[in-house]
């Protein structure tokens, strides 16, 4: 699927689900990293998988996998925004869930730390840009990815770059490079208080490493990434930071912007 294809995609889904002027906004902004992220994990060639997508929000992955012959299962938090996509899940047969992470896995007993699906389930979990947003321990959700992957399985995994060429230079400047703290209070009794936007914790790529491999999982990849958003119009400024940061990761790609990795289940 060219970059071209998928947005033509996506903005039809956005039109069904009455999203094209609101919440489609998000997969406009970030579509060619979204494009380049499936592209680097040669999803668009997937079929004939069971497959899990965690936290996909309006990336509208799950579809595209669908129509490829794919069964497909999505897992959200549950944040109203996701609620317009509901339907079209439904009427294309993919099957969506609805979970409180940090329930099931900040608070719960040790032994109740579950996803709500059955163990060597799935070929092949996706979950990009999520974990940054765990603000609990991510051990028991890694050890969990392994139970629900069937033996030879895989999961797709990427997070922000904690050191990335602009947190570099943030932190130079002597600025945070979190969330905002201004922006706690807006979002405090939104959803009743279970914002799931935050980063609460990012990576940098041998810290990801090593949480899958220290879990009994191997190690089939790990790379950075560089992705840029997409605007209407960029700026000149914009246009020279992009052709800077561009140069500087091709010879240190610790600056890219994402961590990328595939892992897999042993098959005993």
């Amino acid at each position: 699927m060219t970059l071209l294809e998928y947005k033509k995609y996506a903005d039809e889904l956005a039109r069904q689900a009455g999203v094209e002027n609101g919440l489609h906004g998000y997969f406009l902004q970030h579509r060619s990293r979204l494009w380049e992220t499936a592209s680097h994990f040669d999803l668009w060639k997937v079929q004939g998988k069971r497959i899990l997508e965690i936290g996909p929000f309006f990336s509208y992955t799950p579809f595209v996998l669908k129509q490829q012959g794919n069964e497909v299962q999505v897992l959200e938090g549950d944040d109203p925004a996701v609620y317009p996509l509901k339907p079209l899940y439904q009427a294309r047969g993919i099957e969506f869930k609805l979970c409180d992470l940090f329930e099931n896995f900040g608070v719960a007993p040790l032994e109740k730390r579950q996803l709500p699906f059955t163990a060597n389930q799935f070929d092949l979990v996706s979950c990009w840009e999520t974990m940054e947003h765990f603000n609990f321990n991510p051990v028991g959700f890694i050890r969990d990815l392994h139970r629900v992957l069937k033996p030879g399985g895989q999961a797709v995994i990427t997070v922000p770059n904690m050191a990335e060429l602009e947190n570099r230079v943030k932190l130079l400047a002597g600025r945070s490079i979190g969330a905002p703290v201004e922006s706690y209070g807006n979002y405090y009794e939104y959803a009743a208080g279970r914002f799931l936007g935050f980063h609460w914790r990012e990576y940098v790529l041998s810290e990801l490493v090593h949480l899958f491999d220290s879990q009994n999982f191997s190690i089939v990849s790990a790379n950075h990434l560089l992705t840029f958003q997409d605007y209407p119009d960029l700026a000149v400024s914009k246009k020279i930071k992009r052709l800077v940061s561009r140069g500087i990761f091709s010879v240190c790609p610790s600056m890219g912007c994402l961590c990328a990795i595939v892992v897999k289940k042993p098959m005993s």
